[in-house]
């Protein structure tokens, strides 16, 4: 068979150059495969943001040039005006809902459509996977029915003398920084660390009498994370997210957490071998511990907490109730500096409110411009700045010709939201008055988004904000707060993590 000199030619470069033949197709394959997804906004008709090769809209996130809050809002902002739109996280589609009645319908009326959450769904331990946050379906449903009564009006009641407690003990401790400067996050944890101790587990952690509480130590490094794990998690959730079932990955510290477990597995060893009950949230967990999972067929699948799904929930409980809530007593703060005449204001509040009664349930209740001040905090500064849902079955967007099909991701930008001037006037501005009376009655309720919203809302919220309560007003009876050479104002927030952190440094005045 005769050969032409033109096809020698191409045979003799393949043969020599094939290795440079090999990589280009290896980038050509991987740049149609990391793009194979691009248009699937496009073809539905949905505004979206134009994505990159690989990195998709995560190229600033990635080289931690925005902090998660403000990469929230740009996207919120690009698509306002819309009742939704696209973005990529590498090349996997999410679709931003910003439609009130349309954020309504996910995660409220038709929430049997998204009863899941967006998770990691890597192969870490039982203690972090069985956790209210990352169990789906019936099982998630029957865990939080089982918990749900610890946090009822009764039991936050029987809290407050321990609570009390906390409060006198943090007073004493923050006597020591008088007039001087102090940063408040971290402060602020040894607080909230010693309440959940006390309330939920019967620990005494000892946060607010040594600062160098073996407790304190491990909690405070539960979310630290280095740069190459957060390469890592980056590329995994890129390039190959299907890998992750296969390698122990988290968020979380691995060594805080797993010493955190045992610091829990130790309290509930102690309880199940007394004969003494408590009426908090580890009793409950233990107490719960017989009772059998019931599928949405009615068929029994084993029970509903075992020990690792007991250890889960507790270690859920100590850090999310340890962050979060250190996290709105730290901005608070930082506002009550700030902000003199609001902190007079709110100073003389709880003052006329409290003179000579005896602190109580009730009492608390009846405060309204200091919950409206910590509403507002949180509207600002909400410690998440997304939430996301996951579609179970099928589902058409009310009005719309969208489809979500199942295990699409739905995303609702909360920090957007929180400062939308159509939904917040003049939101740049702090007004608790906001979240009292007229005003707040006038806005629907799932449009503040800080404890996110409907049946997988934070279960704990009425104790966060409960024990916050509390807190500030010792805080205003015996503390004056200024600012000083390092505050910030603006804040600025911490450009690595996802979940809301700045420095927050004040002077401290005793009354």
């Amino acid at each position: 068979m005769h050969i032409n000199s033109g096809t020698k030619q191409i045979i003799f470069f393949v043969l020599e150059e094939w290795k440079l033949i090999l990589f280009l197709t290896l980038i050509f394959s991987l740049y149609m495969y990391y793009t194979s997804t691009f248009e699937f906004f496009e073809q539905k008709g949905i505004k979206f943001m134009k994505p990159y090769p690989v990195v998709g809209n995560l190229g600033s996130r990635m080289m931690a040039k925005k902090s998660f809050h403000e990469f929230q809002y740009e996207i919120y902002n690009f698509f306002k005006g819309n009742p939704y739109g696209g973005i990529f996280e590498g090349r996997r589609p999410c679709l931003y809902v910003l439609d009130p009645e349309l954020i309504k319908a996910i995660t409220i009326r038709d929430f049997e459509h998204f009863v899941d959450r967006n998770t990691l769904n890597s192969n870490e331990p039982r203690y972090l996977s069985q956790s209210l946050l990352n169990l789906k379906g019936s099982e998630w449903k029957g865990v939080r029915s089982t918990l749900t009564p610890a946090f009822s009006s009764a039991r936050l009641k029987n809290m407050l003398p321990l609570i009390d407690v906390c409060t006198e003990q943090m007073v004493q401790f923050l006597k020591q920084y008088d007039k001087q400067d102090v940063e408040m996050k971290d402060t602020m944890g040894h607080f909230t660390l010693e309440v959940i101790g006390a309330c939920a587990f019967g620990i005494k952690c000892d946060a607010l009498t040594n600062e160098n509480a073996n407790f304190i130590k491990i909690a405070e490094k539960f979310n630290y994370m280095s740069k190459s794990k957060r390469m890592m998690i980056f590329f995994f959730l890129i390039f190959a997210p299907k890998m992750l079932r296969y390698f122990n990955i988290s968020f979380m510290n691995e060594e805080s957490t797993r010493e955190l477990v045992t610091i829990l597995k130790a309290a509930k060893k102690e309880r199940r071998s007394g004969d003494y009950k408590r009426n908090d949230f580890l009793q409950l967990l233990i107490d719960g511990a017989n009772k059998e999972n019931i599928d949405a067929d009615g068929t029994k699948s084993g029970t509903l907490l075992d020990d690792d799904t007991i250890d889960a929930q507790s270690l859920l409980f100590l850090i999310a109730g340890y962050e979060t809530s250190s996290t709105l007593l730290s901005f608070a703060i930082h506002m009550l500096a700030t902000k003199p005449d609001i902190q007079e204001k709110l100073r003389a509040h709880v003052t006329e409110l409290t003179e000579g009664k005896e602190m109580s349930y009730e009492l608390l209740s009846q405060m309204s411009y200091l919950e409206g001040f910590l509403l507002e905090t949180l509207r600002l500064f909400p410690p998440v700045a997304r939430v996301d849902r996951v579609c179970t079955k099928k589902y058409t967007l009310p009005g719309t010709p969208v489809e979500i099909n199942v295990g699409d991701v739905v995303a609702i930008p909360v920090y957007g939201i929180h400062t939308d001037p159509d939904i917040y006037p003049q939101p740049e501005e702090f007004r608790p008055e906001r979240f009292i009376g007229e005003e707040k009655k006038n806005r629907p309720a799932h449009l503040f988004l800080a404890f996110g919203t409907g049946p997988r809302n934070c279960i704990g919220l009425r104790f966060a904000m409960y024990s916050a309560k509390l807190a500030m007003v010792s805080l205003l009876k015996n503390f004056k707060f200024t600012t000083c050479p390092k505050t910030k104002d603006p804040i600025k927030f911490d450009k690595r993590g996802f979940l809301l952190k700045a420095d927050l440094w004040v002077r401290i005045e005793s009354l």
